[in-house]
């Protein structure tokens, strides 16, 4: 019969596994027949599916009928799962703490996003649907058949795989056909990417053949214990609009969870500033990136590199030509150096690694954290001796699993103790007597006096704080030892004096959201902004169109040029 499961699928029968209950396994694979059957089973549907002696058969199907845990219809001669199995399992959904934290999330962004919600939890490998919620009251008589389905083939199965550790999901893969080492790797790279993002996003399920969204939703330890899911017809949703919806179900996600230490902080977006932007303020034709960051000139080649860091992709732009490029990247990169031979190197996902800028193969060179594998590294500067100084932070962003590091030109690794919760991005002075330090988890910009000779930290202090709409995110010092900071949310740049913080400048961006900066030009006197997309809350981006492109802000200063690494 179509839709029957043999004796040899794993959900029915296994009774050998078990001594002294075979009996009893026959009944639960019997049970499991008929409920996961295609269309109500006959009696000799049954027969073969459970290879179960006829005497002995009926005898069970009449003990399941006595408990009213499965019904014989007469008319049709066939069995379907009895009402009680039913009440069973609405007593159970009813005293699921899931269900009571999701299930208010579930209704809202159902009539926010006029679409049917549904509640995914995994099950061995695949992933089912607990519960669902419809916009429209009408919907709710029709009947809804969700069918199981693979975890790694549904956004919420890679959802909830990604928000697991590591560890768990390389454990949960193994028998896959994912398992397969080349595959197996190039799927953990996206669910690093899902984690980072806080969702997950297929243009196209291969089972449904629907697009999809899902984010997972945590218990009190941070555990991903379901999935918020929404579906599409494939030719509905652009890229865009999957990415719009992935936000929404992110945030009901999190608040479900009451989990606010993990995910993205989105920040309050400040209304459009008033002051008009500045003549010598240009959005360049870079194409959209999802997360541009780290931005580094490199005299030698007149380019400016970046990374748009959820892509992944190594980013370049040209100003002599005007031409942008970009390399795609195997995993995620945020931080960039370039050492005295003009090599590039990254710092991400695997540690710090040798990246050719024409191909974007990367070439390990050491990690620091190999051993933490749901961290990665954000950020990578030098100091004047050629030391590189990066720091990390958790991939789904938890605060304070993040660690500052130094790297001798021997390769030598020192951690350093510094006051960030989520070290983002570094900055030296022009002096070598101080560096800077933004931890995102508190919207504040460190400094620490240095020992340039030694590599070591001093007392730190506060420089600026900023607060939820107007979050520090990059930075850079000039020439003239003034600190240049972008601002999440604040639509602005502004340059502040290093010696009381005093605010010298503020310039107005067309991007809501400037993630970086850093100075170069052939006189190193412009001033480019990195931007994103992604990080923008729902429904802002049509009102930003420049967001995630790279800005250009020619400034009445000049920066300076980048200790090599060595």
């Amino acid at each position: 019969m179509a839709g029957m499961k043999s004796k040899r699928d794993p959900d029915i029968g296994n009774a050998h596994e078990v001594p002294g209950a075979q009996a009893l396994l026959r009944g639960i694979d019997l049970l499991l027949a008929i409920g996961t059957a295609s269309t109500p089973p006959r009696f000799r549907d049954l027969e073969r599916a459970v290879n179960i002696p006829r005497a002995s058969l009926h005898r069970m199907l009449a003990a399941l009928a006595s408990r009213n845990l499965i019904r014989y219809d007469e008319r049709a001669r066939t069995y379907e799962v009895g009402m009680r199995i039913l009440d069973l399992s609405r007593r159970t959904l009813d005293k699921s703490g899931i269900m009571r934290a999701a299930k208010p999330e579930v209704s809202r962004l159902a009539r926010r996003l006029q679409r049917t919600i549904c509640l995914l939890v995994l099950d061995g490998n695949d992933v089912f649907v607990l519960d669902f919620e419809d916009f429209d009251s009408a919907l709710s008589r029709l009947v809804r058949h969700w069918p199981r389905a693979r975890a790694v083939d549904t956004a919420a199965g890679r959802a909830l795989l990604a928000a697991m550790p590591r560890d768990k999901s390389e454990g949960l893969l193994r028998g896959t056909e994912v398992a397969d080492q080349t595959d197996l790797q190039n799927f953990l790279a996206g669910l690093s990417i899902t984690k980072a993002l806080g969702y997950a996003a297929m243009a196209r399920e291969p089972g449904r053949g629907q697009a999809s969204v899902a984010a997972p939703v945590f218990d009190e330890t941070g555990y991903p214990l379901a999935a918020i899911a929404v579906f599409f017809e494939p030719d509905q949703m652009s890229s865009e609009d999957l990415h719009e919806a992935g936000r929404i179900i992110a945030e009901g996600a999190r608040r479900a969870s009451g989990h606010l230490r993990i995910g993205f902080p989105t920040p309050t977006i400040k209304g459009r500033p008033a002051s008009s932007i500045g003549e010598g303020v240009e959005t360049l034709p870079t194409g959209r990136d999802f997360v541009g960051e780290n931005p580094v000139w490199n005299a030698r080649r007149r380019r400016l590199y970046w990374v748009d860091v959820l892509a992944p992709a190594l980013r370049w732009w040209e100003p002599a030509s005007r031409t942008s490029g970009r390399v795609q990247l195997p995993h995620i990169v945020a931080g960039l150096v370039f050492d005295a031979n003009d090599r590039l190197i990254v710092a991400g996902e695997k540690g710090l690694c040798i990246l050719d800028a024409e191909t974007g193969e990367a070439t390990p060179l050491i990690d620091p954290e190999a051993d933490r594998r749901d961290n990665r590294f954000n950020t990578a500067t030098t100091d004047d001796r050629g030391r590189i100084w990066s720091a990390t932070v958790a991939i789904n962003h938890e605060i304070g699993k993040g660690s500052l590091y130094s790297v001798d030109a021997d390769l030598t690794v020192r951690r350093h103790r510094a006051e960030a919760g989520t070290p983002k991005t570094l900055a030296f002075d022009a002096g070598n007597q101080r560096i800077y330090l933004i931890d995102s988890s508190n919207y504040t910009v460190y400094w620490h006096g240095y020992d340039p000779e030694g590599g070591r930290l001093l007392e730190g202090h506060v420089f600026v704080r900023g607060d939820v709409s107007s979050q520090p995110s990059g930075i850079t010092v000039d020439a003239e030892n003034q600190v240049w900071i972008t601002f999440l949310g604040g639509w602005c740049v502004r340059r502040y004096r290093a010696e009381d913080a005093a605010l010298v400048e503020e310039h107005s961006l067309p991007v809501p959201m400037p993630t970086h900066c850093a100075f170069g030009g052939e006189d190193l006197s412009t001033l480019f902004v990195t931007s994103t997309w992604l990080r923008l809350p729902p429904g802002l981006a049509s009102a930003a169109p420049a967001s995630g492109q790279l800005i250009a802000l020619r400034t009445t200063t000049r920066g300076r040029l980048a200790h090599p690494a060595r």
